[in-house]
């Protein structure tokens, strides 16, 4: 056992700097639980606002030449370890994707022209779209902010805010099938 002790230690000491920050940082990472309910629809966002190890992950995921392995690394451990959770009680558009009523975990992937989408997983299939993302206007988040408000017709918008970066989705409610 006092062999074993040193071994565990020093395996620890060996850990990527990049997993030891990635998770010191976000231990204690606030969760958010927010809700719109507008007619027959009820959506909900929950998700924890991570950090980015105060930006030197971000910077290194955006440098398009040396941020390669660190995307990849990213992209795969997404799916496994989402940041939220989408559920609605109505059928949904956001932007050209169409959510059946239900719950998806939400996780963030960026492709090689360095472009963010958000992916929605469902029970059987993850639907994936751009984000359309901007210059802030100056604010910089230091961490994920993911705000659900009341939008139009009954649905719901969400700003997502990371870095200096952010964009709007809208949850546009479908039109049930017309009864025969």
């Amino acid at each position: 056992m006092k062999k074993l002790l040193p071994l565990i230690l020093a395996a620890s000491l060996c850990t990527p700097v990049f997993a030891q920050k990635s998770g010191m940082s976000n231990s204690n990472a606030p969760t958010v639980n927010q809700t719109v309910v507008a007619g027959d629809a009820k959506i909900s966002l929950d998700y924890t606002s991570i950090t980015w190890a105060s930006g030197a992950t971000m910077t290194k995921l955006m440098d398009k030449e040396g941020g390669q392995k660190a995307r990849v690394r990213t992209n795969e451990m997404a799916p496994k370890s989402p940041l939220g959770k989408l559920t609605t009680t109505v059928d949904v558009k956001c932007g050209d994707l169409v959510l059946a009523a239900g719950e998806y975990q939400i996780f963030f992937t960026i492709d090689e022209s360095l472009a963010w989408s958000i992916n929605f997983q469902g029970k059987d299939k993850t639907h994936t779209m751009k984000l359309a993302l901007a210059d802030a206007g100056g604010h910089e988040h230091k961490r994920l902010l993911m705000s659900l408000y009341a939008g139009d017709d009954a649905g719901a918008g969400v700003y997502v805010a990371f870095g200096k970066q952010a964009g709007m989705l809208s949850l546009v409610p479908q039109a049930a099938e017309p009864k025969k």
